[in-house]
């Protein structure tokens, strides 16, 4: 299935939306969090730092915060804004952020305004009554788990999603129409298939033909990534959502990810996340 294929099976799952009111108090620092957000900034201003980015949040802009992307937060006065915090599927377990180049910030309409309204009006009663990220990661749990909006609201709600987010693709990052003389794209799938299960090169490359060598250059040409660290962030990934989102102890969570050892997951959850495990549940149990 190539990119345009997967994209006509996206799907959403909103778990938080509304227009808020913010202060001084919206200041937080490295949080991760495997939900997408969206905000529309209607009044004020406020910061956001994602990777080496210190970015304005202006009146009149739209933003974009990928979902596993570290972000800090900062207010020095007010700020209001509309704002979504949701789930996206793909099949196969892709992520849409792996196949395009995403922008941060779009210069908001008022068509943008309109699909927001809507949006609040398909989904009443759904506001965060904290802007602690931390906070509304742990409840985003129940509203992963405990959607309750009927087909219609559920229908408009995806419709909308797909609006705004489609406003700010860049460019293709990862093409994965499979080519009979190129083998990594089907290898992709296969990955994200089989996180959970035991992958190593010299398997991933006998099986699709190709030397570890040669699958490892062409794998990185497609990826800008090797393949260890490619299944390593993928698995961290499926470990940040299982942390937020289900009640399993962290060496479980680590055995469903695909470290067999736990001493490894945590070496590797560090890596990525900055935090063990551990120290990453008790951040969200202590809210």
């Amino acid at each position: 299935m190539d990119n345009i294929g997967l994209l006509k099976k996206l799907s959403f799952n909103v778990s938080f939306v509304e227009h808020c009111r913010l202060g001084e108090e919206w200041d937080y620092s490295n949080i991760i969090s495997p939900f997408t957000r969206l905000y529309l900034i209607t009044n004020g201003e406020a910061y956001i730092y994602l990777k080496d980015q210190k970015i304005k949040l202006r009146k009149g802009y739209l933003y974009l915060i990928p979902s596993f992307q570290q972000c800090s937060y900062k207010c020095n006065d007010f700020m209001e804004q509309y704002y979504t915090t949701f789930t996206i599927r793909l099949p196969n377990k892709l992520s849409i952020y792996q196949l395009y180049n995403f922008n941060i910030e779009v210069k908001a309409s008022s068509f943008h305004y309109e699909l927001f309204k809507k949006l609040c009006s398909a989904n009443p009663n759904m506001s965060l009554p904290s802007g602690n990220p931390l906070e509304y990661q742990k409840m985003n749990l129940n509203a992963f788990k405990n959607k309750q909006n009927g087909s219609k609201e559920n229908l408009i709600s995806s419709g909308i999603i797909s609006l705004l987010l489609s406003e700010f693709i860049n460019s293709t990052k990862m093409e994965l129409k499979t080519e009979s003389m190129n083998k990594i794209p089907e290898s992709i799938l296969f990955i994200h298939q089989n996180l959970s299960n035991r992958l190593n090169i010299s398997e991933l490359s006998a099986k699709y033909s190709m030397s570890s060598d040669h699958y490892t250059r062409k794998f990185k040409e497609l990826t800008k990534q090797n393949p260890i660290d490619y299944i390593n962030r993928q698995r961290i990934e499926k470990a940040l959502l299982l942390l937020n989102t289900t009640s399993y102890s962290c060496k479980e969570i680590g055995y469903q990810c695909g470290f067999n050892s736990n001493t490894y997951f945590s070496k590797m959850f560090k890596k990525y996340v900055k935090f063990s495990p551990n120290d990453y549940r008790a951040s969200l149990d202590n809210l």
